[in-house]
């Protein structure tokens, strides 16, 4: 048996927990091959793909035909989490998708979101994927909506509301990094490059939420703050940037590396709180309980809060001076809940497969 999973892996963080919760189930004597539209020498360099034994392919012009080859010949094609479906070029991959369809394979999306989808375009993308999918899990309620508006027709047992895949992944993996070079009291910034997001400038938004963290520092009485890079291939710029202000305002900086998925959640499991624009910092900080505040810089954000309860963790556009940080949080029985149907779904996922 072949399986291939696609997605944006390579140094995303998020991406990279996904993808390593999808896997955590795979069965003996399968072969697997990762399909990434990402860095696919870093993906290489996971300690889980090189301990599996997991073909990378990156998706290029020079990989173009062994990709459509690799496609062909699988027993089932499973698209590995994310916001895979929106105007800003997310086409759920449906061009592999639908070779493999053609080809008799079994096709999956697994704890998927939606965003903008204004665009013809996009609509009949995503209702196509509908239609020819043997199952989709989708990650929360207001992305199932979208789904089930575009294709009122499919079966509800098709179309399932599931949650984030990374839930899958717990405390064992948070504590799986190691000893850390920066004990003691931190808190961790995640700023995400917003260039192309909102009509405010990107500087002041860097700027403003910069400006929360030092009153989160101040409230706590801490001086060292982790620089938490959740994509190096899009997010190295700004996060440079923070590390020279807050340095250059008398902070003691350290960098996190979000492509080290052990040792970043073992990072946010010993913060005191994580501020950030990037989701999966949260959402891991969420399930591991610890403090965090989210900027609204994508709708996906401000779903996470919403389905999580945690509405007042959320950093508006346009508010973020007057935002008031939560100091108090712990592991709730939401985020356990969470972490159970995220591993629900992906072994009712291979159990489909079988």
């Amino acid at each position: 048996m072949n399986i291939v999973i696609i997605g944006y892996y390579g140094n995303n963080f998020g991406d990279l927990l996904m993808l390593k919760s999808l896997l955590s189930e795979r069965r003996a004597g399968v072969v697997y091959t990762v399909l990434t539209y990402g860095d696919g020498e870093a993906l290489k360099q996971q300690g889980f793909i090189r301990q599996g034994a997991i073909t990378v392919v990156e998706l290029n012009k020079a990989n173009r035909w062994l990709a459509y080859k690799t496609v062909i010949k699988c027993s089932a094609i499973v698209w590995g989490g994310g916001t895979c479906f929106m105007d800003e070029g997310g086409t759920g991959g449906v061009k592999y998708m639908a070779l493999a369809r053609l080809f008799g394979a079994h096709v999956i999306y697994a704890g998927i979101g939606v965003d903008n989808h204004k665009k013809l375009k996009t609509r009949l993308i995503l209702f196509f994927a509908t239609v020819m999918a043997t199952a989709f899990y989708i990650r929360d309620s207001a992305s199932l909506l979208a789904v089930r508006k575009i294709n009122p027709w499919a079966r509800r047992e098709k179309i399932k509301q599931s949650v984030d895949l990374a839930y899958a992944l717990g405390t064992d993996d948070a504590g799986a990094g190691g000893e850390l070079e920066s004990a003691g009291d931190y808190i961790i910034v995640c700023l995400r490059d917003l260039q192309g997001y909102g009509e405010q400038s990107s500087g002041d938004i860097y700027s403003q939420l910069l400006d929360v963290s030092i009153r989160i520092c101040w409230r706590l009485r801490i001086n060292r703050i982790g620089i938490f890079n959740a994509d190096a291939e899009v997010d190295t710029g700004v996060s440079r940037y923070a590390q020279s202000e807050l340095k250059d305002r008398g902070f003691t900086v350290f960098n996190i590396a979000g492509s080290d998925i052990d040792r970043s959640m073992a990072y946010i499991k010993g913060a005191r709180h994580i501020l950030t624009a990037r989701l999966h910092p949260a959402v891991v900080a969420y399930s591991l309980g610890t403090p965090f505040s989210l900027y609204n810089y994508s709708d996906k954000n401000k779903k996470f809060t919403a389905e999580t309860q945690t509405e007042t963790c959320l950093i508006e556009r346009g508010a973020i001076d007057e935002f008031m940080p939560t100091y108090t949080v712990g592991v709730s029985a939401v985020a356990t809940t969470q972490r159970q149907r995220a591993q629900s779904t992906i072994s009712e996922i291979y159990r489909l497969l079988n």
